[in-house]
This record gives C-alpha cells, structure tokens and sequence, in this order.
C-alpha cells in the first residue's frame, strides 16, 4: 500500500514540468495582465520546453509512458527543441515593434493542432495493443492536455484577437513603398524566404508521411525502433509548418520583423546542425547513409546565414558604413603588401 502511493506520488511529480508549460502558456493569453507580461509568458513557455527537450526529453516526457525512453528516443525528441528555440528567439526580439504578425500566429495555430492530433492518433495506436513500443501511462492525456493541448488553446485565442485595421494596412504599404523608392528593395529577400518555404516544407512533408523511411535510412540497424520513435519523427515535422507558412508571409513582414524571423530559422538550423554533429560523432547512432542527410543540413545553414547577413546588410548597413569597411580592408590589404615588399 505505502509503495504503490509512493509510485503514484512519484508519477504525479513528473507531471509537474507538463503543468508549468500549460500554466505559462494559459498565463499568456490571460486577460487581466499587460500585453507586455503575456508576451514574457509565451516566450517562457517555449524556453521551457526547449530547455526540457534538449536536456532532460526522456525525464520530462516520462510521465507519458510505462517505463523509460533510450538515448535514441531522448534524440528523436530532442530535435523539437530547435523550432522552440526559433519561435522564442523570435517571439522575444520583436515583442516591441507593435502587433504580432497574424500569418506567424496562424503557423503555431496549426503547427500546435497538428502536433494534438498526432498524439491523440498515438493515443489510440498504442493503448491498442497494436503497437510495438512502450506502453502509454494512464498520465499520458493529462500531459498532451498541459503542453500540446494548452498551446492550441493559447493561440486559437491570440489568433481571435490579434485583429488589423485598414490604418494598419495602410502603414505597412506606405513602408513597403518607402523601402523600394530608397533603394532598399530587392527581389532577393523574396525568394530567399519562398525557398527557405520550400525546403521546409519538402523536409516537413517527408518526417510526417514516411517516419519509418527515414529513421531506417539514417540509424543504425541495431536501433530497435517502435511506435513512440515515429510519432516524434512526424512530431518535429509537424513543427516545421510553423517556417514554412511564416516564410511564405515573411516577405510582408518589417525590415526589423524580417531579420528577427531570418535570424530565428537561422538559429533553429543551427540547432539540428548541432544535433546531427552530436549523434553522428558522440552518440553513434548514425549509419554512414547519415552523411548526405548532414551535408544537406550544412549546406541549409550556410543558405540561412548567407540570407541573414544580405537582408542585415541591404536593411541597415548604410552606405557610409560599407565604405568604412571597405577602406579598412583596403589599408590592410595595403599594409600586408607594404611588409611583403620591405
């Protein structure tokens, strides 16, 4: 009797973590406090949940199942990290520059409803006895309420009043208009943002329609994998709608909005980057078919770095500036030629 109110004490207490993400993301859309305030609670709410996923996935997540994951459920599920990592990044340096963009807000909206009805299916798959795989616990739903549930909820809600009105409208155009007649305008970062969409929308559909094709390419065979290896496998493409319909949108964004969302997807690549150099060369978990999969990512984020610093530069690196640079590199130039002919 004492050990089986231990252990439900103890199954409570994993579920701790769950309920402080579903509080901060309640908190966030709670009408009695300031914008300012909400905002600070959805960036935390991500940070949190990145934080979870990157460290300790495995411990956090324990709560939904009857035993514990392996270092290679910890890694599939680590992945998610980095577009929480990307939309907290971004979520945090525009909180200042007015309202939130809507089309930004609809991606989580959808990305978030995905991600609740993938593990509403898993729900069922499982508990069916039709799955390999660990058991789901009898805490499993609580938890997907708290944290995939709640975060729905939070942005159906901020999704409803995150209204525009026509002077809205008329701004945005009349800065659009500014930014052409100065000069500034550039069909690059268009297509720079329509092929990042793209991209990730290829990489999206594939992690979600065929989990088991692509973790049987990339792992190693003694990798047993089950049911809980393919749900976060089509999880994280899931999150990776949230990009591809910002990206398609970001061309409408602010100079400011623009290099904040370019420098957000450069640091969630930066992310899966780190990851694949982690399980590739310290975990061992990678096959030698793993190695095309992480040239791609590198090649990604070299892409996203190149867009970064030609949107930063064409925005707000002015032309006084540039010829600064350019006369440094033209003395230094002159000074090392100066010592080689000495």
């Amino acid at each position: 009797m004492v050990w089986s109110d231990f252990k439900m004490y103890k199954d409570h207490l994993y579920m701790i973590p769950h309920a402080l993400v579903g509080g901060l993301f309640l908190l966030s859309v709670f009408p009695r406090i300031s914008e300012q305030l909400r905002v600070k609670f959805q960036i935390t709410a991500h940070a949190v949940l990145s934080l979870l996923f990157s460290v300790a996935a495995p411990l956090f997540l324990k709560a939904t199942i009857k035993g514990s994951f392996t270092n290679v459920h910890g890694f599939i599920q680590a992945f998610c990290a980095s577009l929480h990592v990307g939309v907290g990044y971004f979520l945090w340096k525009t909180q200042k520059l007015g309202k939130p963009e809507r089309a930004a807000i609809f991606s989580r909206v959808l990305s978030s409803f995905i991600c609740l009805i993938f593990r509403l299916f898993a729900y069922m798959h499982i508990a069916g006895k039709s799955a390999k795989g660990l058991e789901l616990s009898n805490q499993y739903l609580y938890c997907v309420a708290f944290t995939d549930g709640l975060w729905f909820f939070s942005e159906a809600i901020r999704m409803y009043r995150t209204t525009k009105t026509n002077q809205d409208e008329i701004e945005a155009m009349v800065k659009r208009t500014t930014l052409w007649v100065e000069g500034k305008g550039t069909f690059y970062i268009e297509n720079a943002f329509y092929l990042d969409a793209g991209l990730t929308l290829v990489y999206a559909i594939i992690h979600i329609s065929f989990p088991q094709h692509v973790l049987s390419l990339i792992l190693k065979p003694d990798n047993k994998l089950d049911s809980h290896h393919y749900l976060w496998c089509r999880l994280f493409g899931a999150l990776n709608l949230m990009p591809v319909i910002t990206s398609m949108n970001a061309r409408f964004f602010s100079p400011e909005m623009q290099v904040a969302y370019i420098a957000s997807r450069l640091l969630s690549q930066c992310t899966v980057f780190l990851l694949n150099i982690y399980g590739h060369w310290i975990l061992t978990v990678y096959s030698a078919n793993h190695i095309t999969a992480f040239m791609l990512s590198g090649f990604f984020t070299s892409f996203l770095f190149s867009a970064f610093h030609r949107i930063h530069k064409v925005y707000f690196v002015t032309e006084q500036e540039e010829e600064i640079v350019y006369e440094e590199v033209v003395e230094g130039s002159e000074g090392t030629s100066d010592k080689k002919t000495d």
